[in-house]
């Protein structure tokens, strides 16, 4: 199958012809245009091709991993990075902030590529009319789905529905519910123009739209909210939320339900295994655990993803998949590692927090030696495999005694635990493995996810670091336990085929849609409609496929187990779903917006330690229940704050 060709087009918000990027098939580069040649056949193609690549400027990109994992229950801040405050909500998470300029910018420029589409395709002669009306209800899906990003990070947004060709002073915010009114619209129209499969990868579906309008109704039952009942003028048209006629948030929830209940009975379906949807075979860690990246980019749970390559000469260098940095744990620095391809890239700026952790049903008892949930191995690393003797590109080069075991005082360092064994660094250490050597292959560092003591851990050449059960976790541990170095490492998107051990232009797809998310919308929305029968029956689904383990002798067991009295509670609420979704779609740029759409703010105060006030953190549901709007769009917009408001407490 085709991957959808990303050629070099793009339309900014205040102008056409603006410069682009790069993916994938048949790559044209172009200069400047003219506005005419979007009427014809191949230009409102390639603008349509713009509008595609537009999606890369945000997503895979850090500011999508900040502005949605970030300061939530379940991702606290690493070791690393000037955007601890993204965690945090202190002073620097503010109206110029980049991250929050980021997604404005990206998001109008697609909207404007979009309405060009949308408003110039009628005049386009030459052109089958069933293509015509098909690329019509793409670029429709592409404005619903960035206004929707837009109205629920933002709040009330510019609703432009026309081309922008040139620069304009004048903008003011439409409200939530007229935003929302206009991307149900879009989806809607969308739908019956809308193929159920493309013959390229990435082109919007009938599926992907029926998604999306799933999670918009789902959005939109739970408005208006507190804040907005209490600032009509602000945030609303009217003294209500306004909806279409009839419409109601108990209709919201049972429309939301149909559409997610027509994607599940649609053409995908659930992989077997949880573990292969990011390719990351179950037991098998280290060297070659994560498949080859094309291999599961297109597997039939994947609904729609936004695209990606590591072919030379097809993207722009600092333009690709940069999530795998994100949340990768320091390693490279034990004996018998060295930084790789494999393993990645540690930039360390994000870690699970305590509740995280304990979020999946790991093992089927305390003994750990059977697994029930998969999904937190389908997750996280755990085992790293010796490799500094390697060489090549991939790996960084460390010297021969990076290879030698753990001696003399590099006993006691750098997490591992101190054995008060009084020597210089070249003598053998009793009770430190003898110094035993690595090879390549061994294992080098293991998190077992549970206490296994000290004598274990010195029984072992390899450095083993346990769980910290109770917060505050200590920034830099003596005694093995995780901290802000070293935790669990969310592997998803992790990126085995770059060139080299320190490229950052990963080339694995971003899968914003995939049909495990359409089971739990399905579940949210059948909740909210009081069928608590209809919500278990979805969560059963996803927690049925969860202890899956490729056939394993306790599978039958466990798929009866995962669903018993003690695994899953007797009532349904809220909260269990929210906590299914962890498990379920941990790392894959939605938390934040769970919250936002649920309001179930508390998690973040009751499960992110350092984001609570308690404990030195300064999140305050009042302000930053919305992202602040970027300063310069108020700067540039004539009448300043007076015509375009900022968004309470920023």
């Amino acid at each position: 199958m085709k991957h959808l060709r990303f050629m070099a087009w793009g339309l900014a918000l205040a102008a056409l012809a603006a410069p682009a990027a790069c993916v994938n098939l048949d790559e044209q580069l172009v200069g400047t245009v003219t506005t005419t040649f979007f009427t014809t056949p191949a230009g409102l193609e390639a603008a349509l091709d713009g509008d595609y690549a537009q999606l890369r400027d945000f997503f895979g990109r850090e500011e999508s991993f900040a502005v949605t994992e970030f300061g939530t229950d379940l991702t606290t801040h690493g070791d690393q990075g000037g955007y601890q405050f993204e965690n945090t909500y202190a002073a620097g998470l503010n109206a110029s902030a980049g991250h929050y300029q980021s997604p404005w910018t990206s998001f109008y420029r697609g909207i404007n590529t979009s309405n060009t589409v949308i408003e110039r395709a009628p005049a386009v002669t030459g052109m089958d009319a069933a293509v015509k009306a098909s690329r019509i209800a793409e670029a429709k899906f592409l404005r619903a789905l960035s206004y929707f990003w837009l109205v629920q990070m933002y709040g009330p947004a510019p609703l432009p529905l026309t081309e922008s060709q040139v620069a304009s002073n004048q903008a003011h915010r439409s409200p939530a519910d007229s935003v929302y009114l206009q991307i149900v619209k879009d989806l809607r129209e969308a739908i019956p123009d809308l193929p159920v499969t493309q013959n390229q990868v990435g082109r919007a579906t009938r599926g992907a739209a029926r998604h999306l309008l799933a999670k918009v109704l789902l959005t939109r039952a739970y408005h208006p909210y507190s804040y907005e009942a209490a600032n009509t003028d602000f945030y609303l048209s009217g003294p209500a939320f306004l909806r279409e006629p009839g419409a109601t948030p108990a209709t919201d929830f049972a429309s939301a339900r149909a559409e997610a209940d027509s994607v599940i009975a649609g053409p995908y379906a659930l992989l077997p295994n949880y573990v292969d949807i990011f390719c990351a075979p179950m037991g098998v860690r280290g060297p070659g655990s994560y498949c080859n990246v094309p291999a599961t980019e297109t597997n039939p749970e994947v609904i729609w993803s936004v695209q990606f390559t590591t072919t030379a000469g097809l993207f722009n260098a600092g333009g690709g998949n940069a999530l795998f940095v994100q949340m990768l744990s320091f390693y490279d620095d034990r004996q018998g590692m060295t930084r790789d391809c494999n393993n990645g890239r540690g930039f360390r700026r994000a870690r699970p927090t305590l509740y995280a952790r304990n979020l999946w049903q790991r093992w089927t008892d305390s003994t750990y030696t059977t697994t029930l949930d998969t999904r937190y191995d389908g997750t996280f690393q755990s085992v790293w495999h010796a490799n500094a003797a390697n060489t090549g590109a991939c790996f960084q080069s460390q010297g021969a005694a990076r290879m030698t075991g753990y001696r003399g005082t590099t006993c006691g360092g750098g997490g591992l635990p101190t054995f008060g064994v009084a020597t210089s660094d070249t003598a053998i250490v009793p009770n430190c493995t003898n110094g035993a050597a690595f090879v390549v292959g061994d294992t080098a560092i293991f998190q077992p996810g549970h206490i296994v003591g000290q004598a274990v851990r010195q029984s072992r050449k390899y450095a083993i670091y346990e769980p910290c059960n109770a917060e505050p976790c200590p920034n830099q541990t003596t005694v093995g336990q995780y901290d802000i170095f070293r935790y669990p490492t969310m592997k998803k998107w992790q990126d085995e085929a770059r060139p080299d051990f320190n490229n950052l232009d990963g080339g694995r797809d971003v899968l914003l849609m995939r049909l495990g998310e359409t089971y739990l919308l399905a579940a949210e929305a059948a909740l909210g409609a009081g069928d608590q029968a209809g919500a278990r029956a979805y969560l059963v689904t996803l927690r049925q496929r969860a202890a899956n383990c490729g056939g394993c002798a306790a599978e039958a067991a466990n798929r009866a187990l995962i669903v018993d009295a003690t695994h899953m509670p007797a009532t349904i609420d809220l909260e269990y779903i929210l906590d299914e979704r962890g498990r379920e779609l941990y790392g894959e740029l939605t938390r934040w917006l769970d919250l936002a759409r649920t309001g179930l703010w508390h998690r973040i105060v009751d499960d992110n330690w350092q984001a609570s006030q308690a404990h030195g953190g300064f999140f305050n549901e009042a302000k930053h229940h919305l992202r602040p709007i970027p300063q310069s769009q108020i700067d540039l917009t004539a009448g300043g704050t007076r015509a375009f408001p900022q968004n309470p407490g920023y």
